[in-house]
């Protein structure tokens, strides 16, 4: 009968049920003195979720000189591969395919720097970069702001021609400049974000980027399929 174990699934989103493929276990000690060792353990594990059959790795370890101060208990590490997924990458990111019932817009919209910031920023939250991640979205926010009104110079009179010529409204525009100190004072002044505040900034840039690019090309795709208005014929 085969071994299951619970672990979290990235594509199921929760967690599920695993096989256990394979199992290597090595333990290891060392003999400080006549009365006193040290040891522990590491697990190698192949785990195969139940439902989606997707495949990943787990480490399992502990230390004899690990233990919680608290309870005393001994504390076990476990660190999967790939990581679990902190957050999902929105749904318009990569989808590009056409059909006559739907048509998927987005990456084409895109410029290719603007979406390979985007890919790292997800990848810095998923391994616990919270600092990357801001300073990731910092980036982005630049560059969407240089593709649509070009470079004026600084982010201050960026911003200020990014509202005046349209893409973003005065009150997207006071969210920004938070949003940006962030980014400044995880550069300069060694802020460290929890991964939660990271979140927050990622719905914000999220939400800016489907309403000047994705929106704006949905709503030109339904246009496009609206009939003219037929002038009406005089009496």
């Amino acid at each position: 009968m085969k071994e299951i174990e619970w672990e979290h699934c990235n594509r199921c989103n929760g967690k599920r049920k695993h096989d256990v493929l394979y199992q290597e276990i090595i333990n290891y000690s060392e003999k400080i003195d006549e009365k006193y060792s040290i040891g522990g353990s590491d697990s190698y594990e192949v785990l195969k979720c139940c439902g989606c059959e997707s495949v990943q790795f787990r480490h399992k370890s502990w230390f004899s000189e690990n233990v919680d101060p608290e309870t005393g208990e001994q504390k076990v590490v476990v660190r999967c591969y790939p990581p679990p997924l902190f957050r999902k990458e929105p749904e318009w990111l990569y989808a590009i395919a056409v059909s006559e019932r739907e048509v998927f817009y987005t990456a084409l919209a895109l410029d290719e720097k603007i979406m390979n910031l985007f890919a790292e920023i997800y990848i810095a939250l998923q391994n616990d970069a919270p600092q990357l991640a801001v300073l990731g979205i910092r980036a982005l926010l630049e560059s969407i702001m240089i593709d649509k009104i070009g470079d004026r110079g600084s982010f201050e009179d960026n911003i200020d021609a990014f509202e005046k010529e349209g893409h973003i409204s005065p009150k997207q525009k006071d969210v920004l400049k938070p949003i940006i100190e962030a980014g400044h004072a995880a550069m300069h002044r060694g802020y460290r974000p929890k991964r939660i505040e990271v979140a927050r900034v990622m719905d914000v840039t999220e939400n800016i980027i489907e309403t000047i690019y994705i929106n704006e090309n949905r709503i030109s795709k339904i246009s496009e399929k609206i009939p003219a208005r037929q002038k009406r014929k005089k009496s």
